[in-house]
């Protein structure tokens, strides 16, 4: 039995030595080493970075307003009696806007009138008397004296009926103003007042504006300040409007906001149809020629929240890259950061491109 064992142990050596054999004939018959996959590639649409020139815009939004609104105030004391137009009314210049009671006014003309009256009569019989004195002291009949105290009498009478009648005067100067009327052709935007309210001098009634002589307001950073010109044409663009409108710089206002350090400034707007005051607006400011770099918008991809472009390496590989960006238009976007010139990246965006993707560059079109 132990022969038996002795001989069974015998054989494992052979047996491990006949497996080796079989496992390097088999290697040897498959080849030297293992062959590794071929690096995948995709063909894409590939741009080089350019820096470009174009006429540097400055914009800032405004409101369209009015540059003749007029605030409608009484110059006297009344009750309202007739209010004859209400908000959103077109009116004419010369219409009646306001018409105040005038029956206190016509009291008073009345009252000046018997003033004059009153003091015509005293004057007639003072120089009445004077004339009468001046022939008694012809014939030596009355002292000097009675004729110079006559003719102080017929000068005192004379001023008083010079008062009377600047007092009926100003008395029919107040009738006019019961009447108010518009000054230009306007719209009333505003009416504080309802008939029968009392009235005092300065006090608003009825706000007017012109629908012709419009400006764009709008508010600059004190660093564009410096570059704009009275006088220069500005691209005017109003909401509602489809057409750009042609504006002219009217004015600067020199005294800025000390919060926001901005400046107002007012630009005049062509008649135009629709355009009316309280639209939105933007004033589209031509400041000389600027360099920047731009990528086309359909090579942006968005990732983790932030925006970036595939850049193709040296070794033709896409590596995805952020960027930083400021201005955008509807086919490209401004990149301040992350790009230089020069540089190359896949033209389409493609979101699930894999990082390091082997490019085969097609060039893009227009490229």
């Amino acid at each position: 039995m132990r022969a038996s064992i002795l001989h069974r142990l015998s054989g494992w050596p052979g047996l491990i030595a006949l497996a080796m054999t079989l496992t390097m004939t088999l290697a040897g018959c498959s080849g030297d080493a293992p062959v590794p996959a071929p690096e995948t590639s995709m063909r894409l649409p590939v741009i080089t970075l350019a820096t470009t020139t174009q006429p540097r815009e400055y914009a800032v939004a405004g409101n369209v307003v009015s540059d003749r609104r007029i605030e409608i105030a009484s110059k006297i004391s009344g009750y309202i009696r007739s209010i004859a137009v209400a908000e959103g009314d077109q009116v004419a210049a010369g219409d009646l806007l306001v018409q105040i009671d005038d029956s206190q006014i016509a009291a008073t003309i009345t009252q000046a009138q018997v003033g004059v009256d009153a003091a015509q009569a005293v004057l007639a019989d003072a120089a009445a008397d004077l004339a009468r004195y001046e022939a008694l002291l012809a014939q030596n009949s009355i002292a000097e004296a009675q004729v110079r105290k006559a003719r102080l009498q017929r000068d005192a009478a004379t001023g008083q009926l010079r008062a009377a009648r600047a007092a009926l005067e100003q008395a029919s100067a107040q009738q006019q103003y019961t009447r108010i009327t518009s000054p230009v052709d306007a719209v009333v935007i505003a009416r504080q007042h309802r008939s029968g309210d009392l009235v005092a001098p300065g006090l608003p009634l009825l706000t007017l504006e012109s629908p012709t002589g419009l400006l764009l307001e709008a508010w600059v950073a004190e660093e564009w300040l410096g570059a704009l010109t009275p006088g220069a044409l500005v691209g005017v663009s109003i909401d509602g409007i489809a057409a750009p409108l042609p504006g002219r710089l009217a004015r600067i206002v020199p005294s800025g906001d000390p919060v926001s350090r901005r400046f107002a400034v007012k630009i005049a707007l062509p008649e135009t149809p629709g355009l009316a005051p309280g639209l939105f607006g933007r004033a589209h400011f031509q400041l000389g020629d600027e360099t920047l770099l731009a990528v086309p918008r359909a090579a942006l991809v968005e990732r983790g929240g932030l925006t970036g472009v595939f850049v193709v390496d040296a070794e033709q590989h896409a590596r995805f890259r952020w960027l930083r960006t400021r201005r955008e238009w509807p086919d490209r976007v401004e990149v301040t950061a992350g790009i230089a010139p020069g540089e190359r990246i896949i033209a389409h965006g493609a979101p699930r491109l894999p990082e390091g993707t082997r490019i085969d560059p097609e060039v893009a079109p227009g490229e």
